[in-house]
């Protein structure tokens, strides 16, 4: 027999939530599959019914982040969104669970993901033209150091307000491009 895709969505959200509210307690390498099935409230057969493994489970609330990242990306694209909208579209797609899987006791990996997803997003709001020859390493730079501000910022506790880090993001992030785009 079937089963009906109201109650397969709703057990694979059950899943998934275990997995989150482990997430923020401990390593995602140390969550077992019985941990996540007693959390969800069902046994480890039925976690197989829709995951192979931890890692299977990881690899789609990743792909669930990066697609909600992606529908943002495209928003703010239709919208013909400022160079500033770029920084709040940081704000918007980086929730708690972004957070938790580029943190200490994350998937070390996940960044690497999130970086490939958004460069090609962040290369066209940058002021400056593709075809120069450090380009790429110029957006990489950009994307680490936004990321890793981010990262510093909920590592204590968002002590000060988006705005500010926003605001500081832009003063540390843009003078650097602009100088070195300019001629020497």
């Amino acid at each position: 027999m079937k089963k009906q895709p109201e109650v397969t969505e709703k057990t694979r959200q059950k899943f998934e939530n275990a997995f989150w509210e482990l997430a923020a307690e401990k390593p995602v390498s140390k969550i077992a599959v019985s941990e996540i099935a007693k959390r969800a409230g069902y046994n480890r057969s039925t976690f197989y019914e829709y995951f192979t493994d931890t890692d299977e489970l990881l690899t789609y609330v990743e792909a669930k982040l990066l697609d909600e990242a992606r529908m943002i990306v495209r928003q703010i694209q239709l919208e013909n969104e400022p160079l500033p909208d770029l920084f709040r579209f940081f704000f918007t797609a980086m929730n708690e669970k972004i957070y938790i899987l580029m943190g200490a006791n994350g998937d070390p990996g996940f960044l690497t993901k999130v970086r490939s997803e958004l460069i090609p997003f962040i290369a066209e709001y940058l002021p400056i033209p593709t075809d120069i020859p450090d380009f790429d390493y110029l957006v990489s730079f950009v994307n680490s150091a936004m990321f890793g501000l981010l990262q510093h910022w909920h590592e204590r506790g968002k002590d000060i307000s988006t705005e500010e880090i926003c605001a500081l993001m832009q003063k540390l992030v843009l003078p650097g491009l602009q100088a070195y785009m300019s001629p020497a």
